[in-house]
């Protein structure tokens, strides 16, 4: 077949297509659309597509999965999806089948449009979504409850003795008098829809297949069979089963993380997911749930009546491969990396989740946090990262930056954004790992306007209420300290980005506000560490003002002992403390926080890192994925600037006996790998990227009376012996 010239508009010829008109209510539909294509010549070698969705879909050729969740969270922009599906296409007749959710409900994760909807252009093959398409709105689906106010959509509830003759709709040959053709809307763009973009992260990476599994079964005379999927780690799934039963029986799907409790504070509530209850019809039941579920355990429950045949997954995930490796002599240790890397894994989507299990959405401190991880870990990612950062801008009303963005609720959080904006933010990784200036030209003038809204008092800064003031869980936040702490990092990651660009409008305000926090944070120290709380002492706040550069070289031991003494840090603000005392030259005392504060979760069986050291709230939790920088970089002494074109490397040679790590960055592959036998070290550092790349040896981190060294290496394999 010919290739057909595209129209010079997006979906010129398309228009917005449903099952019939829709007044906002859940619909669940299924879109046909049967081609033919020559008998006597092969198929094309291109059939490229984009579609939108208004809210998701699940895209078959064939009988071929092609797209699972297709459709991105709207916010105030909504996007469409590029694929190729010229493999599945066969002589003679083809079918491309839709499965489309709309989702009344709106949630942390998404706002909806108003209005479902599907638009269709594949050029290549001349098909455009019209009335050609037909449409069946399956009564099988019920109106569920809503799993709480964090996701979007209902519980999935299914009678499958009310679908209807659909067995075989994804067979080319299938025909239904079910079928109608499509409810045919207006043109692009549409008031409802509005302007689409192209999908900015790739689309989900799924099992071509369902992985049918031999789950665990117990057996219960009254509550009937209970089937256990244990998964391969904690992951996104979706379901599928084959049920033989005589029909009206209920069967529930869910994982062990779909009730999540809530953590400090809030542990009497429970965060429930998206769950499955399904309602047999006579004889067999082929069913695949498309609806996501997080978690390591997959639960299928049924009465004694209803016959498993076979039980299985797909999964599903961001798609991009881990592009790191690592390895120490500790084993622990090396299983903790995974844990956090999995977990890493977990909370990528539509956005940096703040976890999969309960809330799904981007809060601007953990986005923060797993950003630097995310450079690290799935280098092909970073688009997400980019994303998230365009998200919190392109919500931001009033000069203020709003995290839980796209969602239903943007929530002001003041420390979130002061943290987004400092030194180890999301901002600032994005100039570390990519150094894309464009952005900051761009929008400098708006993040400067952000930190205009505090207001300076004789004693620092005076914190901001916003919507809700949260700074950590647990105990003696000394919020005072730690706001201020925070909002001199970011005048000062923002002074140093306005140097770059050239802007220097604030800087003369940035740099007295600056000096008025040092001030004040001075007249805090007490003799054995900073404080506003009078007799107690906050280690996330001292760790803070370390960071910040503020600790006199007399007062660094005194501090050093107050955080490795003090252990009020959640895992939310554990890198904080960690980090400050590898900077004030403690990192023995660095490495002994870090593995005495995560043996238990690096010793238990859970393949994610959870939302706190002692088991409440997540099991998945996205600040906790800085365990990789930490690992990689302030033991590793991996240090990214610019755009990875500045890269040094200065490793604690006391903390291992054998280090290894490959790292992927924007300019390149970099490997660094020592052994440590306590009279020699041999540190060997293949050098692939394009970056200026400096070993600094430090006398400190040898362990024994060695000179500082400094060399700029060469690209390719650079061998010393210490």
């Amino acid at each position: 077949m010919a290739k057909t010239e595209e129209p010079t508009v997006l979906f010129g010829k398309s228009k917005w297509i449903w099952a019939a008109e829709n007044d906002g209510n859940d619909s669940n539909i299924i879109l046909r659309r049967v081609f033919a294509l020559p008998t006597d010549s092969r198929p094309p070698a291109r059939a490229f597509c984009r579609v939108a969705c208004d809210t998701h879909y699940y895209l078959y050729v064939n009988g071929n999965a092609v797209v699972w969740e297709g459709g991105l969270n709207r916010g105030k922009s909504a996007y469409y999806d590029e694929f190729d599906i010229a493999k599945y296409l066969i002589k003679g007749e083809n079918a491309i089948v839709a499965y489309c959710r709309y989702y009344s409900a709106d949630g942390r994760d998404l706002v909806t449009s108003g209005k479902p909807g599907f638009i269709f252009e594949c050029n290549d093959l001349g098909i455009f979504s019209d009335a050609q398409f037909v449409a069946y709105e399956n009564p099988a689906y019920k109106k569920g409850a809503a799993s709480n106010c964090c996701y979007a959509g209902s519980t999935v509830v299914y009678d499958a003795s009310l679908e209807g003759q659909i067995q075989n709709v994804l067979d080319p040959t299938f025909k239904s008098s079910l079928f109608v053709p499509a409810t045919v809307g207006d043109g692009y763009p549409d008031a409802a829809h509005g302007v689409l973009l192209p999908r900015p992260v790739p689309l989900e990476r799924f099992s071509a297949s369902p992985v049918i599994a031999r789950p665990k079964k117990v057996a219960d005379q009254f509550s009937g069979d209970t089937y256990t999927i244990a998964l391969p780690r904690e992951m996104r799934v979706t379901p599928y089963f084959e049920l033989a039963g005589e029909g009206q029986e209920k069967v529930l799907v869910y994982t062990d993380r779909s009730d999540c409790q809530g953590c400090f504070g809030d542990e009497k509530s429970i965060y429930r997911g998206h769950t499955l209850e399904y309602t047999t019809k006579p004889t067999l039941n082929v069913f695949e749930g498309l609806v996501p579920m997080t978690g390591s355990e997959l639960i299928f429950v049924m009465p004694r009546t209803v016959r498993a045949v076979r039980l299985g997954y797909r999964e599903i995930g961001y798609n991009a491969e881990r592009s790191c490796a690592f390895s120490v002599d500790d084993g622990a240790l090396n299983a903790l990396f995974d844990k956090a890397v999995n977990t890493l894994y977990c909370s990528m989507g539509s956005t940096l989740m703040d976890t999969p299990e309960r809330e799904r959405t981007l809060w601007m401190g953990d986005g923060s946090i797993a950003a630097r991880a995310l450079y690290l870990a799935y280098a092909d990612a970073a688009p997400l990262v980019r994303k998230a950062i365009g998200d919190i801008l392109d919500h931001a009303e009033n000069d203020v930056l709003y995290s839980c963005v796209p969602g239903n609720v943007p929530v002001d959080i003041p420390s979130h954004g002061l943290i987004a904006l400092g030194e180890h933010g999301i901002f600032a990784q994005y100039r570390n790992f990519i150094g894309d200036a464009s952005l900051f030209r761009t929008d400098y003038p708006r993040l400067c306007d952000y930190l205009m809204l505090w207001e300076m008092s004789e004693h620092g800064v005076v914190p901001r209420e916003g919507n809700r003031r949260w700074y950590d869980n647990l105990y003696n936040v000394d919020e005072t300290l730690v706001e201020n702490a925070l909002y001199y990092s970011a005048c000062k990651f923002l002074l140093e980005v306005g140097a770059e660009i050239g802007e220097h409008e604030y800087d003369e305000t940035f740099g007295d506000r600056m000096d008025n926090i040092a001030e004040f944070i001075e007249s805090a120290w007490d003799g054995l560490g900073y404080t506003t709380l009078g007799d107690a002492y906050d280690d996330r706040a001292n760790a803070l003002v370390a960071l910040c550069g503020l600790v006199p070289d007399d007062r660094r031991e005194a501090v050093a002992r107050l955080l490795a003494a003090t252990l009020g840090c959640s895992p939310y603000f554990e890198w904080a403390a960690v980090e400050a005392l590898a900077a004030l030259g403690r990192s023995d005392l660095a490495l002994k926080r870090f593995t005495s504060r995560y043996a238990a979760i690096a010793r238990s069986e859970d393949t994610t890192l959870g939302e706190d050291f002692n088991g409440f709230g997540t099991k998945c939790q996205s600040y906790q994925t800085a365990v990789v920088s930490e690992l990689i970089q302030v033991f590793g002494g991996i240090d990214v600037r610019k755009g990875a074109s500045l890269i040094t490397v200065s490793p604690d040679f006391t903390a291992f006996r054998e280090f290894k790590c490959s790292i992927k960055l924007a300019t390149g592959e970099l490997d660094v790998k020592f052994k440590n036998n306590g009279s020699r070290i041999d540190l060997v550092i293949e050098n692939g990227t394009t970056a200026k790349l400096t070993l600094d040896v430090r006398p400190e981190l040898v362990g024994r009376p060695v000179e500082r060294r400094t060399i700029v290496l060469n690209k390719g394999k650079n061998k010393f012996s210490i």
